[in-house]
């Protein structure tokens, strides 16, 4: 029986192959038992994405920060030899049907954009694998997720229209189009005050620094894949 790839990042974590943990000491935070900087980046970049796919706590809390605190602490030349080995991963979660797990990975493209133009122009060769996930989440502006506090893996829909009140919740379904199949979900909205984000609005912002840092191809390619996507810089 093959193993669900989003079970991999958990079962290295329980067996305490990998050197992270739940901090106490505030919201999001964790802790590293060696130097991020130290870790070979091949190797653990590609298993904290793979790990992006989990919901369950404390694995998704530390799949996400542990990427992205990784990413940063790796340097230049360590992150552009793992990013070979975390498309196929990062495509999986934006490609999940849980719109918890769609956006951590939509702000960590994100965020490996904005990281340096270097990064930025290295990812363009990969859009034609990243991107047409993108292409069908563009419009989704009624479902969103809490990245505030990363424990919390619960989406909601907002109803539309008149009789719209703060504590309408649905069922999350029909994220994908009719021919992809979708999990459906039965969530509770997430207290008042913390932030909420829409798919959309993360699809937008991950275009928006694919294209700030992608370099002079990365404009027309996004628009190749995307016809849609607005530019930040006008037509």
């Amino acid at each position: 029986m093959v193993r669900s790839t989003r079970a991999v990042f958990r079962e290295r974590y329980d067996s305490g192959a990998i050197p992270i943990a739940v901090a106490h000491r505030g919201v999001n935070a964790v802790t590293w038992r060696a130097d991020p900087g130290s870790l070979d980046a091949s190797t653990y970049l590609p298993l904290f994405v793979e790990g992006m796919r989990e919901t369950r706590h404390p694995y998704r809390l530390l799949a996400v920060r542990g990427a992205s605190e990784l990413s940063r602490a790796c340097g230049e030349r360590a992150l552009l030899e793992a990013l070979p080995r975390m498309v196929l991963p990062l495509k999986a979660a934006l490609e999940d049907d849980d719109p918890a797990v769609v956006a951590v990975a939509l702000e960590f493209t994100r965020e490996l954009a904005n990281g340096s133009s270097v990064i930025g122009e290295a990812l363009v060769p990969y859009y034609r694998q990243l991107l047409p996930a993108l292409n069908g989440l563009k419009d989704v502006k009624d479902v969103y997720v809490s990245l505030a506090v990363l424990s919390d893996a619960r989406a909601w829909r907002e109803r539309r229209g008149p009789s719209l009140h703060a504590d309408d919740v649905h069922h999350i379904h029909d994220l994908r189009p009719a021919s992809r199949s979708s999990r459906v979900h039965d969530h509770q909205l997430p207290g008042r005050g913390r932030s909420k984000r829409s798919i959309a609005a993360l699809v937008r912002a991950a275009l928006r620094a694919l294209e700030a840092s992608g370099g002079a191809d990365a404009r027309a390619n996004i628009t190749y894949l995307i016809p849609a996507h607005v530019s930040a810089r006008g037509r």
